[in-house]
């Protein structure tokens, strides 16, 4: 879900009109109502914004300005930041005027076709079970917390669990269990839309497959290592070869009997991490 591009300034704008050296800025109040008024000094009549009229546009244009592509207008120097204020090219605004993230810009992290995208430059959305909305901001192949809440005081650490939640799974995921329980792991998976089986994350330029398992010894595994689990049980391992030919292993939830050549005849794409071992013969 995209916000229409014609209800924001583009970054590159708002810049631009805050470095232009012919315009001045002053408060004004009309009929007991503040607006912002910025004045051109060629005799052009003056173009006046109501603080109702930038809700929509200026706000979220500011926003831009500073969640996306921060790095390169640090390096420019056409962004810079002291303890109260952000300065875009010389003009001043105060951290206490820069407005929250709206959710209404922002896409809810939702797979389609079993795959969650993140793409940079765009906001998105989480609600929780307790109903509050934690937003984030796609920038340089990762989610996190917009750079404007998090210096404007909004931080939320229920926020950064669920944006590193998403970065590992984009980047590598082989260490996410000692820092999400199963429940917390599957729960995110389930409110995203994700369904058992092969699931892609996407962020930026990142991208990992995973299997999504209902078994107890994992819930989500690499494709490759999915693969290479694949193929030791149908290619042949040591690993049967204590168990006699016919013996049942219970497989997501069906029968497969041991073949004469100690291998299993699984469907590829079958749960095999939800597997139920027959006894050892004694």
């Amino acid at each position: 879900m995209r916000v229409a591009m014609k209800s924001r300034l583009s970054v590159l704008q708002l810049i631009q009109n805050m470095s232009h050296n012919s315009r001045s800025f002053s408060p004004v109040n009309i009929r007991g109502r503040k607006r912002d008024e910025f004045i051109h000094s060629s005799g052009i009549s003056p173009i006046t914004y109501t603080r109702s009229s930038i809700r929509d546009i200026g706000k979220r244009s500011l926003c831009d300005a500073l969640n996306f592509n921060l790095a390169d207008k640090l390096r420019s120097h056409t962004l810079r930041e002291t303890e109260a204020d952000f300065i875009i090219n010389g003009r001043r605004i105060s951290k206490s005027d820069i407005p929250a993230v709206d959710a209404d810009w922002c896409s809810p992290i939702k797979a389609q076709n079993n795959t969650v995208r993140f793409e940079n430059g765009e906001y998105y959305k989480y609600t929780d079970a307790s109903g509050k909305t934690h937003t984030f901001a796609c920038e340089y192949n990762r989610i996190s917390q917009p750079y404007s809440d998090l210096r404007t005081g909004r931080q939320n650490d229920q926020s950064r669990k669920i944006a590193m939640f998403w970065n590992l799974l984009s980047s590598d995921a082989t260490y996410i269990d000692l820092y999400y329980s199963k429940d917390e792991q599957k729960k995110m998976l389930n409110d995203a839309g994700i369904k058992e089986g092969f699931f892609t994350v996407e962020s930026g330029s990142r991208k990992q497959e995973y299997y999504y398992s209902n078994g107890k010894s994992g819930l989500a595994i690499r494709k490759f290592q999915y693969d290479a689990t694949y193929k030791m049980c149908t290619k042949g391992t040591a690993l049967f070869d204590k168990y006699e030919i016919g013996a049942i292993f219970k497989i997501g939830g069906r029968d497969y009997p041991l073949k004469e050549d100690r291998t299993l005849d699984i469907p590829y794409g079958e749960d095999i991490l939800d597997i139920q071992f027959p006894k050892l013969p004694e």
